[in-house]
């Protein structure tokens, strides 16, 4: 074991929380927590050699160091490899982002007035392949099949819909219809239930009990691995970026949490018109605002899976925060609702306009509560 060639996996990558480590397998779509001493491990086998590090660790820890590595074996997130081969020859991966798509998710609140050839032209212009239609409790759901008629046959990935229940509807109907419906949502129904559900997580269809309404609750239901998703979050925020919403009155906006309104579809003459809002810096204001420069996100063990779409507030050039506290605390590994969650401030963390501080001595005697030593 000690003289043989070893390699860290270039497909799974340790993600350092505060508490502890989640390891993202990017080809499983997987991951698993692991201590933060785990993490420590592999990035000095990608660095050194495992005898190297084995010479090098106090005889008290030695244990601690074999367990780690028989775990990372029978995991595969590390690799025997013949002594003469180096481990330069298995290079990391390329985590640059690139993407077809000027936009990649157009999200449209829609209402009866909708001019649907004109939805048509910027999806085809902007080289956009999802959608995401919200109606209201007004709505007549028998007109989204009119909607879908009109853009069926350019080539979308996905289509969403977030509608509201209305009685003797078969939206069974819908999804067998149009293939490439993703996922339908029936908010304000009689019960919670899924009416379709498929083993690939496509065409399914779920009612609601819940009014639709805007929520920045997180859950690990919530979370996936993917390298898209990874490789787009190193350097963007995956909520805020290549996304429009248009609403139903026409304004366009980023997201439809955004404040900031960059017009009106029915004033506009597209795609010139809309091109040239989205090519804005303030329309792409929180594209590039991803968790690795966020207060708090930043120590998260999650922050390369979870899809945040609250709006990120800016202290100073380099350093963003929220306002709203997610329901996760990466301080104490704990969710909100959870016997022993406590809150940020509860573990004396701060996170405002003034800046952000950090009780670790608070935190540890939490933590060892919690956990133990």
């Amino acid at each position: 074991m000690i003289n043989k060639n070893y390699c860290v996996t270039t497909t799974c990558f340790p993600i350092k929380g505060f508490l502890r480590t989640a390891i993202y397998d990017l080809p499983k779509a997987t991951y698993e927590f692991v201590p933060n001493a785990v993490h420590d491990f592999l990035r000095l086998l990608s660095q050194k050699s495992f005898s190297q590090i084995y010479r090098n660790t106090t005889e008290e820890n030695k244990t601690y160091l074999s367990e780690y590595f028989q775990y990372c074996l029978e995991k595969e997130y590390i690799l025997e490899i013949p002594n003469e081969i180096n481990k330069k020859h298995f290079p990391k991966l390329n985590l640059n982002f690139e993407f077809p798509s000027i936009i990649s998710n157009l999200v449209i609140r829609v209402n009866k007035d909708l001019d649907f050839e004109k939805i048509k032209d910027i999806l085809v212009s902007l080289k956009c392949f999802n959608i995401q239609l919200i109606t209201d409790s007004t709505f007549d759901i028998n007109k989204i099949e009119q909607y879908l008629d009109v853009i069926k046959d350019i080539g979308l990935h996905s289509i969403e819909l977030i509608v509201a229940y209305s009685p003797g509807i078969n939206y069974e109907l819908l999804t067998n219809k149009y293939k490439n419906i993703a996922f339908i949502f029936i908010y304000s129904a009689p019960v919670n239930k899924f009416i379709k559900r498929h083993v690939l997580g496509l065409q399914q269809i779920f009612t609601s009990k819940n009014k639709f309404e805007i929520t920045h609750i997180k859950s690990l239901d919530f979370f996936n691995v993917n390298i898209t998703l990874f490789t787009e979050s190193q350097l963007h925020n995956t909520y805020f970026n290549r996304k429009l919403f248009i609403g139903d009155k026409g304004e366009i906006k980023n997201s439809i949490e955004s404040p900031t309104e960059f017009g009106n579809i029915n004033n506009l003459k597209p795609p010139d018109d809309i091109l040239k809002i989205i090519n804005s810096i303030e329309f792409q204001k929180y594209w590039f605002i991803h968790k690795g420069i966020i207060d708090v996100c930043k120590q998260c063990e999650f922050r390369y899976m979870c899809v945040d779409n609250r709006i990120p507030l800016q202290r100073n050039e380099k350093e963003w925060y929220f306002d709203t506290e997610c329901n996760y605390n990466p301080y104490i590994a704990k969710w909100r609702g959870e016997k022993g969650y406590k809150t940020l401030s509860e573990c004396g963390v701060t996170s405002n306009q003034e800046g952000f501080k950090l009780n670790r001595k608070k935190i540890n005697t939490i933590n060892k509560e919690l956990w133990g030593d």
